[in-house]
């Protein structure tokens, strides 16, 4: 087991605490609202890459997408699995499946899918290009990435003390980075914007928070 992968295990049991993961039903509603203006469409198989213990994997089905989500660690899934479940009403539940698969090395995704999402996943790999030219081989010729990305001071402390050291991405990467990544790998039409300035969203703290919106 890597560092990144134990860090995340670790931080399982309290991740839907922190911010941006325990959201009330008005940022819930918010997001969905947000999503729902982004993708063109809203059915067909999504992505959710980096999945962590469900919270947006769960709003993405809600919109109608039948949903994929995948993630490093298993007891993020765990929990993620578990919140599925409480949302079923009988043998009707989300329209969610969920799987272990390393971001880093996603040669595994299946696929096609008609949409992708992923929150504050770029940052966590060693090599986001490799992730990107990975997603890109699993997409419907139509499909839409939206890639919500984080920048902050980059300090490794408290939990990221140990682990931030291996990740060059840590401190988030720069938007127009981000932009000719996605560009080199497969997507030529990329646009960004800051959602920092939406509390409803829970972004309200001093970090830059951007969406991106990525298709071929």
């Amino acid at each position: 087991m890597t560092n990144l992968v134990a860090h995340w295990d670790h931080r399982a049991e309290n991740y839907d605490e922190t911010p941006g993961n325990a959201l009330t039903a008005e940022q819930a509603a918010a997001w969905k609202s947000m999503l729902a203006e982004a993708f063109p469409a809203r059915s067909g198989r999504l992505l959710d890459i980096g999945c962590g213990t469900g919270t947006y994997t769960l709003l993405c089905a809600e919109l109608g997408f039948d949903v994929h989500g995948v993630d490093t660690s298993e007891r993020m899934l765990a929990r993620a699995r578990r919140k599925a479940l409480e949302r079923r009403t009988g043998d009707i539940g989300p329209a969610v499946t969920f799987a272990r698969l390393d971001a880093g090395n996603a040669e595994g995704l299946g696929g096609p899918y008609d949409a992708v999402f992923s929150r504050n996943v770029l940052w966590t790999v060693a090599d986001p290009g490799r992730l990107a030219a990975a997603v890109a081989a699993h997409l419907a010729r139509d499909a839409v990435w939206i890639a919500v990305e984080t920048i902050w001071d980059g300090r490794p402390n408290g939990d990221f003390r140990e682990v931030g050291g291996e990740l060059p991405g840590f401190g988030g990467w720069h938007p127009n980075v981000l932009r000719d990544i996605f560009a080199r790998h497969g997507f030529a039409r990329t646009s960004w914007s800051s959602i920092s300035h939406r509390p409803e969203l829970a972004t309200a703290d001093q970090d830059l928070h951007v969406m991106f919106r990525v298709s071929r």
